[in-house]
């Protein structure tokens, strides 16, 4: 029984003492190229979020140019008004 155990121990403390094998590394390989492409694919993501926030505060700053040039359209427009009606009482002395 204390033999078996003793084995067993033994068999465990081999496996776990670093004994390299090439399934070993193949696993750790897998697992750091999972990794990479993993932090690839988020890279990639994180990037095309990016662009499309760029995109919509640009058409928020696009919408917001226009609704500035619309006011500044009615504005010229009172002005212009304005300087008729004055024209028109200069006029008419």
């Amino acid at each position: 029984m204390k033999k078996q155990k003793f084995e067993e121990l033994h068999e465990e403390s081999r496996l776990l003492s670093g004994e390299i094998t090439s399934s070993k590394v193949e696993v750790i390989s897998s697992i750091i190229l999972t990794l990479g492409y993993s932090l690839s694919t988020l890279a990639t993501i994180l990037a095309l979020q990016e662009e499309e926030e760029d995109a919509q505060l640009l058409a928020s700053n696009s919408q917001d140019q226009n609704d500035q040039f619309k006011q500044m359209c009615k504005q010229l427009q009172n002005v212009n008004n304005r300087l008729d009606s004055i024209e028109r009482k200069l006029n008419r002395f």
